[in-house]
């Protein structure tokens, strides 16, 4: 089931720099960091107040941040809602005709994202309630 809204992702060209404005003008903490070779991108959890957000930079050239970012710049990239069954939500949304793309069920940060065309417009991660980085 669908517990809520775990955080909200952005692609940033530098996390360093948007986090220092987000301390600066918000109070923000960071959580912390993890880099994902594989996927091309280091991602920053990040909280102000009640809310946390994702911050994503490319770590190289290949994969979808750095597409996502030479393609759109920076901004927006997904919503991330908590599962308490990421398979048995997937399995429930591709029922009802949403496209699951880029599924992980296993290892620490267990995820799927819905493809935008298939979601009305948005990118939604679904994920395994996780803790910070």
């Amino acid at each position: 089931m669908i517990r809520g809204i775990n955080h909200v992702g952005f692609v940033v060209e530098s996390i360093d720099d948007v986090l220092e404005f987000l301390k600066r003008a918000y109070d923000a903490k960071e959580l912390g960091r993890h880099e994902f070779p594989e996927l091309g991108q280091i991602s920053c959890l990040v909280q102000i107040g009640d809310g946390k957000f994702e911050l994503m930079e490319p770590l190289g050239d290949v994969g979808v941040v750095p597409k996502f970012l030479k393609t759109k710049g920076e901004g927006f990239h997904h919503i991330s809602l908590l599962s308490d069954n990421l398979e048995k939500d997937c399995e429930k949304l591709e029922n009802q005709g949403v496209e699951i793309i880029g599924k992980s069920y296993e290892g620490p940060f267990k995820t799927a994202f819905t493809h935008p065309k298939s979601s009305k417009g948005i990118i939604y991660e679904i994920a395994e309630l996780q803790e910070a980085f």
